[in-house]
């Protein structure tokens, strides 16, 4: 897309190049010039594009790692999520989000913000560089990056995860540097484009400080894998729910009926969707080895994560969770619809309640949604949560049990935190017997089903998932008593063609079609197999054991 601005930008140059000079002395103050959009006008765009490239991501993953399901629809995009097949039409918008919405903006913002010194624009701007095409090589293990902007290039060569893993650090390290520099005396203040941290310097560089440790605590199965670097940037990272970037969409207001400021995760899922089995499990310990003892409590997130609906006599009932290993999703759950004149659903299947909030002309409702799926929810990007489940997972590695046992709970913490959990409840629940207590008890399942929850509708959880290796033992078999995330099977309707084998798992996505439809030679170099149904699980770079 950037290819074609830059062509048109030329013939428009050589089309008006005859005209008399004095036609250029004033601006149109609703066109770019060279010298505008300046930064601050810039990064608000960037914020919101990235935002929606990340959360749409999230929203695909999150049916792969089987928290979410979908009515049965043979050829639906997220149904066939569900089955671990992905497409190239399925992989377009994180792409077309990224690359022609988000990244080819960044550069031009960090020219402008150079001009005038605004050295926090620019240290923002190389942070979500960094954290762009990051995400984006743990999803799809290629890309391009060194010659993505090159107007020149018009297929440019794809890079290898690794290589722009080296890239994403470099660019986080500099961008801590640029975050702490004095602003020039015309500098634009950060907080004239920042919807993210309000301008809150200090905030983007505990971010970048996270993404550094979310980035090198992918690397567990590679030689580099240095566990105490991960410690290092946590201790820099966020360590409140204050410190944590977090996005507070807009509900809708007397001046916006559409969706238009709504939730990612609210747009993103509809009708169809519903919650997994797997998922309502995790939340209640019911898995394998779960804690359990005589004082057990129900998680206080239950009933905010999970949808109600109204019965007909007005009580609320929670909706069941679909199970992926059970003969149902060969043809169901089935799509189901209310009819208020009688009062009732059309399909026993409305025992699944779909996810997205929803209420009956006659006042009744169908669902109440999820927390992170109503319309003014909030997008959940870094925060100090995920930060104490990284140095849980790193303690426990490291035998220093006490030290990961306390992560692990602040993990839960402030996630609940975060929520909006009473201090109180949150107390007692962690104090109860369905939390670890004992040091010695604790395994790498329950810190990861922990992060799992805390990681709902994100990217990283099917990051964890895979450098986890699912639920499987050395050999890649399904293996309850060694595997991490008990109960995640192959789904009974699993996409043989991509997964033909019972040690073959989902490891990355399908290319995007723009890529396979214009760019497949520069492709086939670095990805020769790209073409094949099994592509999509072969494992990328960090996800292979040195």
């Amino acid at each position: 897309m950037k290819k074609i601005i830059y062509l048109l930008a030329a013939t428009a140059t050589l089309s008006f190049s005859s005209c008399d000079k004095w036609l250029d002395i004033n601006d149109n103050p609703n066109s770019g010039t060279e010298g505008k959009p300046n930064a601050e006008q810039r990064l608000p765009s960037i914020l919101a594009q990235f935002s929606d490239a990340y959360e749409s991501g999230g929203t695909r993953s999150a049916h792969i790692t089987h928290q979410l399901a979908n009515v049965y629809a043979a050829s639906a995009r997220n149904y066939m999520l569900t089955r671990w097949y992905t497409d190239a039409a399925g992989a377009n918008w994180p792409w077309q989000a990224w690359y022609v919405n988000t990244a080819v903006n960044i550069e031009p913002m960090i020219e402008a913000a150079e001009k005038v010194g605004a050295h926090h624009y620019v240290g923002v701007g190389k942070i979500m560089k960094a954290w762009g095409f990051g995400y984006l090589a743990d999803y799809f293990g290629v890309l391009p990056y060194q010659e993505f902007d090159n107007k020149d290039i018009l297929t440019p060569k794809f890079d290898d995860a690794e290589y722009v893993y080296g890239e994403i650090f470099k660019l986080l390290d500099e961008a801590i540097v640029d975050l702490q520099k004095t602003q020039g005396e015309f500098a634009p203040a950060l907080v004239k484009g920042d919807t993210y941290n309000k301008g809150n310097v200090n905030s983007w560089v505990k971010l970048a400080y996270g993404l550094k440790a979310r980035f090198l605590s992918h690397l567990n199965k590679k030689a580099v894998y240095n566990p105490d670097a991960v410690l290092e940037a946590l201790k820099k990272a966020p360590q409140t729910v204050a410190d944590s970037t977090i996005y507070q969409y807009v509900d809708q207001s007397a001046t916006t009926v559409g969706t238009e400021q709504a939730a990612l995760q609210y747009t993103n899922t509809s009708a169809s969707t519903r919650v997994s089995k797997l998922y309502i499990d995790y939340i209640l310990n019911r898995y394998t080895g779960a804690p359990k003892g005589g004082n057990d409590m129900q998680d206080p997130r239950y009933e905010l994560l999970v949808p109600s609906s109204q019965e007909g006599d007005g009580s609320m009932r929670i909706t069941l969770g679909v199970d992926f290993a059970s003969d149902q999703v060969l043809t169901g759950p089935v799509a189901y619809a209310y009819d208020s004149k009688t009062n009732r659903f059309d399909s026993a299947d409305s025992v699944f309640v779909q996810l997205r909030e929803a209420k009956a002309a006659n006042g009744r409702i169908l669902s109440t949604g999820t927390w992170y799926n109503k319309k003014g929810s909030k997008g959940l990007f870094l925060t100090a949560s995920e930060m104490k489940f990284i140095e849980a997972e790193i303690r426990f590695r490291k035998n220093q049990n006490d030290l990961a046992l306390a992560a692990y709970k602040d993990g839960i913490r402030l996630h609940m935190e975060i929520m909006g959990i009473p201090a109180g409840t949150i107390g007692q629940f962690l104090a109860s017997t369905s939390v670890i207590q004992n040091p010695g008890d604790l395994t790498m399942s329950h810190i990861m089903i922990q992060k799992y929850i805390a990681l709902s509708y994100s990217p990283e959880q099917w990051v964890d998932m895979r450098r986890m290796d699912y639920c499987t033992d050395g050999n890649g078999n399904y293996n309850e008593a060694t595997g991490v995330y008990k109960g995640y099977k192959r789904p009974n309707h699993v996409y043989t063609q991509s997964y033909p084998g019972a040690t073959d798992w989902p490891r990355r996505f399908a290319m995007a079609s723009y890529e396979l439809n214009f760019n497949s030679a520069q492709l086939r170099l670095i990805a020769p197999n790209y073409d094949k149904p099994t592509y999509i699980n072969e494992p990328i770079w960090w996800d292979k054991k040195d």
